[in-house]
């Protein structure tokens, strides 16, 4: 088996960089909102709304510029603040699709479950659909790999 990158395309990453615009424009009304009825916002509102949409867009940018690459040895992940941590097959024990529900929105993302009982989020592997194809075919070929090494 050769190496195999799991990532998002071109078409997924578009819709990350929606994600940033809608939850920009949510803190900027936030933020808008609390200088109108304030009249004169302290800095504490202001400071903890940046501080909020920066860890908030640190996360959202970085799910969608992570990937993972998928060897017969392991999975190498590299992500928008991180590079090249490797985990060999050996040590997962169960990958698994993780459904996450939020007020008006959910999403499924995939999770290695390791032997020392920490779960490791997969970059490059998520989606807001009921059924997505795509994700299915990620999800599909991280259990080959891990299936074939493992066996």
């Amino acid at each position: 088996m050769t190496e195999a990158w799991i990532a998002l395309d071109a078409a997924e990453k578009r819709k990350n960089w929606r994600a940033v615009a809608y939850f920009t424009a949510i803190c900027v009304g936030v933020a808008v909102a609390v200088v109108i009825s304030e009249r004169g916002a302290s800095l504490w509102w202001m400071v903890s709304i940046s501080f909020a949409w920066l860890i908030s867009m640190i996360y959202i940018i970085s799910r969608g510029y992570g990937r993972a690459l998928l060897t017969p040895e392991g999975i190498s992940f590299s992500g928008l603040l991180s590079r090249g941590r490797s985990i060999p097959w050996s040590d997962v024990i169960d990958i698994e699709k993780r459904h996450h529900t939020a007020r008006s929105n959910q999403w499924w993302d995939l999770r290695l479950v390791r032997a020392n009982g920490r779960p490791l989020t997969v970059p490059g592997a998520f989606t807001s659909n009921g059924y997505d194809p795509k994700f299915e075919a990620k999800y599909a070929l991280l259990c080959q790999y891990w299936r074939r090494a493992t066996s």
